[in-house]
């Protein structure tokens, strides 16, 4: 069976790669907020959308629930709750109905490849694809988050930065934000350069990246310790 988070493992490298100075901001435009669900119920999560291909506003979902488990159980919901509950809940929104489009179709913890809101598909680029200039990458504010392959390092943000871990397990709180930027990343110096998510509520400069001190070397053996399992998994 495939490992899921295997793709994830390349964004995080770059966030922990970042060296230089971050650029302007991907959008300039007011984020454009989207109601999903009863926004009576006492609990709200965010997920942001921000690249200038799908237009100058980030698109920002509120996604209002009623309880802060997953139905039936006492699991705490997660990244993943959060996406696939604005896929379903935009779905006859014919403007801003969100489509993710992901590795192999198996799911954003598979790798983000790209995003389609209404009749909008973004720039498309594959996690697997080490000669693109540009890629995805998550980022969470409020809530926490466990990075399984790295020590079980949690983080509990208070603002943004990039995520240690797939959506699978970030841990939703109420007022928590999720967010996607496609973030240039140079190749020959290692380097990422770019903002999170801007959104309309959460403080929109990055936070310091997690506290992880990786030599390239161990960076780059992590990639083919996951590469050679997914092999050995397929």
């Amino acid at each position: 069976m495939m490992n899921l988070k295997i793709p994830f493992v390349l964004t995080v490298v770059l966030a922990f790669c970042a060296l230089g100075t971050t650029k302007a901001q991907l959008t300039t435009g007011v984020p454009v907020v989207v109601d999903v669900g009863n926004t009576n119920s006492p609990y709200v999560s965010y997920l942001v959308i921000d690249d200038q291909s799908l237009g100058n506003s980030a698109i920002e979902y509120a996604w209002y629930y009623s309880s802060n488990t997953e139905n039936g159980t006492t699991n705490p919901l997660t990244g993943d709750d959060l996406v696939n509950a604005v896929v379903a809940g935009t779905a006859t929104n014919s403007r801003y109905a969100l489509t993710l489009i992901t590795e192999g179709g198996a799911g954003v913890d598979a790798g983000v490849d790209g995003f389609k809101i209404g009749s909008t598909t973004s720039t498309i680029v594959s996690p697997y694809d080490y000669s693109a200039t540009n890629y995805w990458i998550y980022w969470i504010n409020g809530g926490s988050q466990t990075a399984s392959w790295t020590n079980n390092y949690t983080v509990t943000p208070t603002n943004w930065i990039v995520a240690p871990d797939t959506a699978f397990d970030r841990i939703l709180a109420n007022g928590s934000y999720d967010g996607w930027s496609l973030d240039p990343y140079d190749s020959s110096t290692y380097t990422l350069s770019g903002l999170p998510p801007l959104s309309l509520a959460a403080v929109p400069e990055p936070a310091t990246l997690p506290l992880i001190i990786l030599s390239l070397a161990t960076v780059f053996a992590v990639i083919r310790w996951k590469s050679a399992d997914r092999n050995s998994t397929l």
